[in-house]
């Protein structure tokens, strides 16, 4: 089945499972539409999986999950608006992911991957809506109980977290409000109840906070007012304003930041509420532009911040100077490294240094990067790395200036890099070879036992590059060889790692590999070949121990003179063993008797071949005397035997038969056959003594 089929049949058996869910929403909320349907009356019809191949059935089989989806973040979105947290979770919740997963699959197919990720990324933006609304809901719990209980401070201080959180999420529900707005764009879906809901919500949430702010707290106003629009980055720029009150009441003691960006001075209101600083920007850009005063009450104050900006433009560049305080002398692969100094620059510390960028650099090597705390100072705490080679070389500080109005600056320290030595190990996994590879396993450390990671290792014969390899987390390599690429004189591996612009040392291993013979011998072949040995050893002696009966077996059977019964000729069909001996008769018994004998000697011991053809033999001994000594096969004596005798010729069927399985065939006769034909023989030879005379 096409990997396409599989992932659309997964989906509709999926569609079968969680199309009888019940989305509990409002009833604003449309149900999800039947698949096939035209009509919303209409029973769904169920596809059969195999079928669902066609770009047709994925794009119907998309557009239902698409619906699915949909109607669930609609209702989620209502039943949020609803403060009925728990079911808007759950509706975008385990089986909402059962949906994306399989929408998903289906966007694979259909150039939806887009629209698959916008709908992971509304569910995500949704939940947070809901646990910011949860959280804020549960904070005006607290608050109006704050409030019932005469407890100012307390409700001041959730009041403001109030006000703050709710324009917080305010800017998260239009965030949404736009992504709904893409994915009805993207689905052709309606998404206007969710929507409605979240503009409903955001009204309610307006409302209560403004109402909380207007209990709780007064609004504020505050100026700023540089000496000059054209701030200097080598001197001070006076700064003041006023914070109010909007009823033009002065608000005294209140913290005012000034500054560009991140890089600010902070100053106080005096009894007017009027503030007066110097300020000299630092680590700021030359296009800088804006100048904010910003003013943040305390939690328990009864009033709300306020901003105000100022247009500006700077010129010039700050002076800096680093100086090294400590710093580590002697390291080697993988030592700390710590250095630690403080910057100086043209605004002294009539104001905070913070966040001035300053790197790290060894040998050229940037190993670290860090900036400035409020008095300028700075701390590199780091390791040193093996790409810095072995020898006395240059620690050095530097504050670049990255495109601020600070003049780059630095300094230097000397450092000694010792240099690690590395132990390197190869080994033969003898139980992982095979016929044609040897599999060859080892170890990469420092001397103090510290794998090495994801470092090369060379393999190599005499002067023979084989291959390179890369150690693993634990430092352990793994290769094949081909014993194929083994000359007779190649008998000794050498792995080597000789890293180059490193304090690592250098480190080889040796291992001796067996010689290669064009024609590797695998253990299974060698062992094969010892069993062969052996059984042929085993027929060999048997035959030699009784030679004597096997050659008179033969002789009867081809007819040889040399036996002292009449016997026939060798045929050219005869294909069994090499037999030359006789087959001695005792006093007053036959050849056929004493082969009688042993045919039923050799049936008692389990020798069924050996039984059918001693017995065919016995048979064979007995036309000889009858018949003349004739040179002819089994089957041409079975014919002239038959034309001669006028006998039933089932039974002597049955015994020639026999007869050519057990000498020709490779299976050998069942028992249930040796035994009939043997039991047979004293019949067939009567039977034909009665038609002879």
């Amino acid at each position: 089945m096409p990997a396409q089929t599989r992932r659309i049949a997964l989906v509709v058996a999926t569609i079968v499972l969680v199309s009888g869910l019940a989305i509990s929403a409002s009833a604003t909320t449309s149900a999800p539409e039947p698949l096939n349907a035209t009509d919303a009356n209409t029973t769904p019809s169920h596809l059969n999986p195999a079928e669902v191949t066609e770009d047709g059935d994925s794009q119907q089989v998309g557009a239902y999950l698409a619906r699915q989806l949909g109607s669930r973040l609609n209702a989620s979105a209502i039943a949020t608006s609803n403060e009925e947290y728990e079911t808007g979770r759950a509706l975008i919740g385990d089986d909402y992911s059962v949906l994306l997963e399989q929408y998903a699959a289906v966007a694979a197919d259909t150039d939806l991957e887009e629209t698959a990720a916008q709908f992971n990324l509304t569910r995500e933006q949704q939940r947070e809506i809901i646990v910011a609304a949860q959280q804020l809901n549960q904070t005006a719990t607290a608050y109006q109980q704050a409030v019932e209980n005469g407890n100012e401070t307390e409700a001041r201080t959730l009041a403001r977290s109030i006000v703050q959180n709710a324009s917080e999420l305010n800017q998260t529900t239009t965030t949404l409000s736009q992504q709904y707005e893409s994915l009805e764009t993207q689905t052709d879906l309606d998404f206007a109840p969710a929507r409605d809901a979240l503009n409903t919500s955001q009204r309610r949430l307006t409302q209560a906070a403004g109402v909380v702010a207007t209990r709780e707290f007064t609004e504020t106003n505050v100026t700023v007012q540089p000496t000059t629009a054209n701030l200097s980055a080598t001197a001070p720029t006076a700064v003041n304003g006023r914070l109010t009150a909007t009823n033009g009441t002065a608000i005294a003691n209140a913290t005012i930041q000034v500054g560009i960006g991140d890089d600010t001075v902070v100053t106080q209101t005096d009894a007017n509420g009027t503030y007066t600083t110097t300020y000299q920007p630092l680590a700021v850009t030359p296009n800088a532009s804006t100048l904010t005063v910003a003013y943040t009450p305390a939690p328990t104050a009864p009033y709300l911040s306020s901003t105000a900006t100022e247009n500006i433009s700077v010129h010039g560049q700050s002076a800096t100077a680093v100086t090294i305080t400590n710093a580590t002398t002697t390291a080697r692969f993988a030592d700390p490294v710590t250095v630690s100094g403080y910057v100086n620059t043209s605004v002294g510390t009539t104001r905070s240094q913070a966040g001035l960028p300053v790197t790290l650099t060894v040998a050229g090597e940037q190993l670290a990067r860090t900036e400035t705390v409020n008095n300028g100072s700075f701390v590199f705490q780091t390791t040193l790395p093996e790409r810095i080679p072995a020898g006395e070389t240059t620690l050095r500080v530097g504050l670049p200036s990255e495109n601020l109005i600070l003049a780059s600056s630095n300094t230097t320290a000397s450092l000694t890099v010792d240099s690690t030595p590395t132990t390197l190990t190869v080994e033969r996994a003898d139980s992982e070879d095979t016929e044609q590879n040897i599999t060859i396993t080892g170890t990469l450390t420092t001397a103090d036992g510290d794998p090495l990671t994801d470092r090369t290792v060379r393999l190599r014969i005499a002067d023979t590059p084989l291959e390179t390899i890369e150690t693993d987390a634990i430092g352990q390599y793994r290769t094949t060889i081909d014993r194929d690429s083994l000359s007779p004189d190649a008998q000794t591996l050498t792995v080597q790692f000789a890293p180059s612009r490193s304090n690592l040392e250098a480190s080889t291993a040796e291992q001796p590999l067996p010689v290669s013979s064009g024609l590797p011998v695998s253990r299974p072949a060698l062992v094969g070949g010892v069993l062969v040995l052996l059984v042929v050893s085993s027929v060999w002696l048997i035959w030699w121990r009784n030679k004597q009966l096997w050659g008179s077996i033969q002789n009867l059977l081809t007819g040889d003179a040399s036996v002292a019964e009449p016997s026939f000729a060798p045929t050219e069909d005869t294909h069994g063993p090499d037999l030359s001996a006789s087959v001695p008769a005792a006093d007053g018994v036959s050849v056929t008797e004493t082969l009688r004998e042993r045919a039923q000697t050799a049936l008692d011991a389990g020798e069924t071949d050996t039984a059918v053809q001693l017995a065919y033999a016995a048979f064979r001994a007995h036309a000889s005397q009858a018949g003349g000594n004739l040179p002819e096969t089994h089957w041409e004596l079975y014919n002239r035997w038959q034309s001669m005798t006028g006998a039933d010729s089932t039974e002597l069927y049955e015994l020639t038969n026999a007869y050519e399985q057990a000498a020709f065939a490779p299976e050998s006769v069942s028992s249930d056959t040796a035994q009939t034909v043997v039991g047979l023989l004293p019949s067939v030879i009567e039977g034909s003594e009665t038609h002879t005379t």
